[in-house]
């Protein structure tokens, strides 16, 4: 089982880039909207403790003017740049010889950003577990759901706690850095496209 995380791995994102989207649809200060980003709506939405109405709600009073749930959710999706096509282009070549999913702290929304055609299988997202990593809650509902053994399990993410924890759980874990980097990595577990 191959789970990648998908912000800064399969979807490379750009904090600033979001702020400036916002900062440009609501007329509000770039350092208002890094605030904005803090509050606990965000947290709440990758919990599963907010949806989409709760977020338009958000921004819509930070905005000070009505804001629909769809462009709410793309102001919130901006944040995400082209998606990494040829890891995304990996992960379905390793589909032939491996279950490949993902496991990662977002909302159900991010499916959206995916590219067109791609699949992974199974999807864990914190909205849905009801824990953000690296939290050993997280890890270990993914374990339940996959009913595998903790060492059937190659996770990787571009941040180093999460690794950790993924070993920490008797889990294999990459530190996501390129493409090439994780090519190497997996060479060296025998493991190619």
């Amino acid at each position: 089982m191959i789970l990648f995380d998908l912000g800064g791995v399969l979807l490379p994102f750009d904090r600033e880039r979001r702020v400036r989207t916002i900062a440009g649809v609501t007329g509000r200060a770039p350092e208002a909207v890094r605030d904005f980003m803090a509050s606990d709506i965000h947290r709440r939405l990758d919990l599963g403790l907010a949806d989409k109405a709760d977020l338009a709600d958000a921004i819509s009073d930070f905005a000070g003017r009505a804001i629909a749930p769809h462009q709410a959710c793309a102001l919130v999706l901006s944040v995400f740049e082209p998606p990494n096509l040829p890891l995304w282009g990996l992960a379905a070549d390793l589909r032939r010889e491996f279950q490949v999913g993902a496991f990662s702290d977002n909302p159900a929304m991010v499916k959206q950003v995916f590219p067109p055609g791609a699949v992974l299988d199974p999807v864990f997202l914190s909205c849905e577990l009801g824990a953000l990593k690296p939290a050993p809650e997280a890890f270990k509902a993914v374990e339940a759901r996959l009913d595998v053994p903790a060492d059937a399990i190659l996770f990787i993410d571009d941040t180093l706690a999460n690794v950790e924890q993924a070993r920490t759980m008797g889990w294999d874990g990459v530190a996501f850095i390129s493409n090439d980097q994780l090519n190497a990595d997996l060479a060296v577990r025998g493991i190619s496209a």
